[in-house]
Formats: structure tokens, sequence, C-alpha cells
């Protein structure tokens, strides 16, 4: 590989030098390869090939990131053209930092779309926001090539860089997962939540969602289960001149995926189905035990039950207000404070109203279990189980179980 004190980029531009790479990205549920983003590699006089990073580092240098850029898409455009029996969308990344120097307007790429005969509606604009300085460029360049027909896709979503506020204004067809979240997703539960705040941003807004990055088997059904539309990285296909290769790779891949992913989601709905059974055999459990005392027993029959649940955080009981009547009953195995002074378990007579717990029961259900989230008790992951119930009095009560997820 050519470092960059070794480019001659005067020679790339005046010869076109310009090596273009294709990456599948793909849909498993129609198993089909829906796009190609288009990767640049420069080429020396000796046809070695030059890194993206290097090559548009010595450009934004030199004062000519707007040819280089130019000059990318124009081959990428070209050997899209050529693939044969093509109708997978092209991705097409534009260097957002030239819309800085006041190239908006310019009509070079729809020029070029027009010139080879392509539908603007067939090709994806991926922008990346945090190098644009001047939101009302991007702004205006998005909403002019929308009216071309052009999709917008905004890449890089979740890294560091990234501001979430821009998903808000630039209003993208498709949001592209960065691969910061995307790594190790399979074992990490912030990001997971992470990643599903996303798609449901996306669901709200029309947009579609790309997993970006993925490099191994247990981060592309996780991004599947999580809500990933399409896949791309490294585990599909490696990027390659030549797309009929890389789609025979990728269609192995789907196949594989397609089963595990198929494999996982029944596995998962089982596994979600016996857990809903014992949690709400545990909760049917303790109101028999419950109704047949006075409602000043109940705590101290929590304490008593405490030591006999290994699945189980907490326990308290509501009125049928939502006012919390015990306090919260930690079971012993879990009895420990989280290191954050902003977790605390809520103590007798907390107003509980406005939990989903309480409004569910409210709302005329019998009973209810919540998603995992994170409990403001101790900071731990749990999901919450609740129960109506009648004491011997006559009166209506709420049993409430935070689980161990």
């Amino acid at each position: 590989m050519v470092t960059g004190d070794n480019i001659n980029l005067e020679w790339i531009l005046k010869h076109r030098a310009i090596q273009t790479y294709f990456q599948p990205i793909i849909s498993i549920r129609q198993q089909t390869v829906i796009g190609l983003e288009a990767l640049s590699r420069g080429l020396n006089a000796n046809n070695d090939l030059i890194l993206p990073q290097p090559l548009f580092t010595v450009a934004a240098a030199t004062g000519k990131s707007v040819e280089l850029d130019r000059l990318c898409r124009e081959k990428a455009l070209e050997n899209y053209k050529r693939i044969p029996d093509n109708d997978s969308f092209l991705f097409l990344n534009l260097n957002t930092s030239i819309l800085d120097e006041g190239v908006v307007g310019s009509g070079h790429l729809i020029t070029a779309v027009n010139q080879l005969g392509l539908k603007p509606s067939s090709i994806v604009i991926e922008v990346i926001e945090s190098k644009v300085h001047d939101i009302e460029n991007l702004t205006r360049f998005i909403k002019l090539y929308r009216q071309y027909g052009f999709l917008i896709a905004l890449d890089d979503v979740g890294s560091d860089s990234s501001n979430m506020d821009r998903i808000l204004q630039v209003h993208p067809d498709i949001i592209k997962i960065d691969r910061v979240l995307i790594c190790n997703i399979n074992t990490d539960y912030y990001k997971q939540e992470l990643f599903k705040a996303l798609v449901l941003v996306a669901k709200k807004t029309g947009a579609l969602i790309i997993a970006e990055g993925v490099e191994t088997h247990s981060e592309a059904t996780t991004s599947l289960e999580l809500g990933a539309d399409f896949l791309q990285g490294y585990y599909t296909a490696y990027p390659a001149p030549f797309p009929q290769h890389i789609n025979s790779v990728s269609a192995k891949t789907m196949r594989l995926l397609s089963s595990a992913y198929r494999r996982s989601i029944v596995e998962n709905i089982r596994n979600m189905s016996l857990k809903r059974k014992f949690y709400e055999k545990i909760l049917e459990g303790l109101i028999k035990k419950l109704a047949c005392i006075p409602p000043e027993h109940f705590e101290m029959k929590l304490n008593q039950i405490a030591k006999d649940q290994t699945c189980v955080q907490c326990y308290y009981i509501l009125d049928i207000n939502g006012t919390q009547i015990t306090e919260t009953v930690k079971a012993y195995l879990h009895n420990t404070e989280h290191c954050h002074g902003m977790f605390h378990p809520d103590c007798k007579g907390s107003d509980q109203s406005l939990k989903d717990y309480y409004l569910y029961i409210h709302s005329g259900f019998e009973r209810y279990i919540s998603e995992p989230y994170i409990s403001l008790a101790n900071g731990q992951p749990c999901l919450t189980g609740s129960i109506l119930f009648q004491a011997y009095s006559g009166n209506s009560y709420i049993l409430c179980i935070d689980f161990t997820c």
C-alpha cells in the first residue's frame, strides 16, 4: 500500500486513476442484496492501491477535495453502470466537508447521473453530518437532491462525533448505525438499548436501518433481532471490484444468517413465553399467601418470602390508587446498592400511579409483565410484573415484583 508521502495526487486526477470497490448491503428477510456501497481506492503509476484515508488527507491538504470527490463519484457511477442485471441501489459517499466550499447547486452530481442514463431514484447519497460546519448548506443540498429523486442516508450515526438532533434536520430515508455501536452489541446491554432507540426513531420517521460494520455472526443476528432492516460489513462480504463475486459470497452468508435468525427468533419467543409463565406463577403463588392476611402484615410476609426466590430483585405492594403501602423489600441475593446515588428503592408512601405496572392494572388488566429496563432501585436490568389481588378484608391491592432479566 502507498503512504501519504508517496501520493502524486496531480497524476491521479489527470489519469483518473481511481478504482471502485463495492461492498454489498443485504436484506436477510428478503434474501437479497439491496444495495452496493461504492468505496474508492487510488492507483499510482505502478498500479499500487492507495487507501482512501491518506488519499483524501492529501487532497484536503492541497485544496483538491472537490476535484477528488467528484472523480470518485464519477468512477463509481461508471462502474455501477457496467454491472449486468443490476437492480440494487448504489450507495454513494459524499465528502460533505466540500459543501462548505460553495458547491451546493453546482449540479455536478445530477449531470453525471443523467449523462450515464442512470435513475436518481436508484442512488442513495450518504452524508456524514458531523463534517459539515454550515448546516444550512447541508439542508439546502439535501432538499435539492431529494427533488431530483435521490435517496438520503445519514452515515456514522452513533459514533462519537454524530449529533442525534441532525436526524431531525436531515430527515434521512436511511440511517446507518456506526460500527462503534455494532461492535460486541450481542453482549452489551447499553448498546442494545441505544440501538433499539434508534430503530424506534427510524420507524416513527419512516427511515430504514442499516447495521454497518458487522464483523461477526453474533453481531449480525443481534442487530437483526433488535430491528435492523439491512446488514453491511466484513461478515457479509469484503469490498471488492467485482460485484458478481461478492454477491455469491453474500448469498451464502444470507442463507446461513436466515436460518440462524429464524431459529433465534423462534427460541426467543419460546423462552419469553416460558419466562412469562414462570413469572406469572410466582405472582399468582404469592397473592394466594397475601390474600389471607391483613394488609398490615403484607411487608412481614414479603420479608419472609424474599429469602426464597433467586430470580427476584425486590417486592412491593400498591393500593388501588397507586400508592406504595409497603417498603421496597429487596431479595436477599440482590441486597446490594448501586454505586450511583441516583439509584435507590422507593419507600412506603411513594406515588407509583404513573408507572406502567400500575396503569395497565388500572386500565383493566389483571396482570402485567414489562419489557426489560434499568431499575431505578439499583441500576440493574430488570422487568416488573404486577398483579391485582383482593385481601380477605375485601379491599384490592397490586403486588409488584422486579425480576432479574
